[in-house]
């Protein structure tokens, strides 16, 4: 941690959301302070995926390559700037974490801790939503947060009554372990004490059909001109997408509460919506608020507004993180 706050100590990190979805970032400096003496019950998570864009944050890429058996990566052929975010640095204390989802697009993933330790639980597929939710009242606020899970859903998982092919596969995380979560399965992650840990989404030869199923349904520019690019590199895999038959289920569940890269699903069944990002979106101004060390918010527009701004609550886990 403290190498961290020494080379980027005024880099700011994105490290939770307001009530809007709009990013809140602090600086490392001020972050690892914040680490060594939080008490929050929720607290802040670093949760950023835009640190390989920066110049000076992306020298973060020098310091860790892709584990080998996770090293293809299919959407590469999309570019940079087209792309779904698909890394992260992840960090922080005790009691931070991300509540119950499944990554988007069908993608699985693979999360490398270099600190602490993580408690992971993974749900096969299948698992009915509403049973891995928080019910309404439990957690109020927090109920989305990891250790709102823990406390409320987790001791209803371990019930002798709990249905046997929904059991968990629980993970105690360890420093210098890496976890592979596949694709569609729900996960819930929650950090025992300081953790800083590096995390990628991914598409391979091996799960391609579903991705390209759910690329397809959710996102069907991107799918365009990601077939253009393997047609010119992978002919082998524009030919397996060629007989993709998008009117038949996948068999993956898709998570509604996943960030807007992600296909979706209102309910237990298999791609039942999937096309949520084809819906018309309203367009937003991008913002970020900034915290400073006395704790009070900085804001930037793209544009000025003369109206002041409501108070917002913070919220400390961005959807997908881990």
């Amino acid at each position: 941690m403290e190498r961290l706050a020494k080379k980027y100590r005024n880099q700011k990190f994105k490290c939770g959301e307001d009530d809007d979805g709009f990013s809140v970032k602090l600086k490392m400096k001020y972050f690892v302070e914040y680490m060594k003496s939080s008490e929050d019950d929720s607290p802040l998570y670093i949760f950023d995926s835009s640190f390989g864009d920066h110049l000076k944050r992306k020298r973060l890429l020098e310091d860790y390559t892709a584990p080998r058996y996770f090293n293809e990566d299919l959407f590469g052929f999309t570019g940079e700037r087209k792309r779904p975010p698909y890394r992260w640095i992840v960090m922080g204390p005790a009691r931070s974490g991300t509540g119950i989802h499944i990554d988007p697009l069908g993608t699985s993933a693979w999360n490398a801790l270099v600190r602490g330790h993580k408690r992971w639980c993974l749900f096969p597929t299948i698992t009915p939503k509403d049973m891995l939710k928080a019910k309404p009242g439990e957690g109020w606020k927090n109920r989305d947060e990891a250790v709102t899970w823990f406390t409320y859903v987790y001791p209803r998982v371990k019930d002798p009554s709990w249905p046997k092919e929904y059991a968990p596969l629980e993970i105690l995380q360890k420093p210098g372990e890496t976890v592979f979560v596949p694709g569609g399965w729900w996960h819930v992650v929650v950090n025992l004490d300081n953790t800083i840990a590096v995390t990628q989404n991914f598409c391979s030869t091996t799960n391609f059909p579903i991705v390209w199923h759910k690329t397809v349904r959710g996102r069907p520019k991107l799918s365009k001109k990601w077939y253009r690019e393997l047609k010119k590199s992978r002919p082998d895999l524009a030919a397996v997408a060629d007989k993709v038959d998008l009117s038949q289920p996948t068999g993956i569940n898709s998570d509604s509460s996943s960030s807007g890269s992600s296909s979706s699903s209102s309910d237990s069944s298999s791609d039942s919506s999937d096309s949520e990002d084809s819906r018309p979106k309203s367009k937003k101004r991008k913002r970020t608020r900034s915290l400073t060390p006395n704790g009070s918010k900085s804001r930037s527009h793209s544009r000025s507004r003369s109206q002041s701004l409501d108070r917002r609550s913070i919220s400390s886990t961005p959807k997908n993180s881990r």
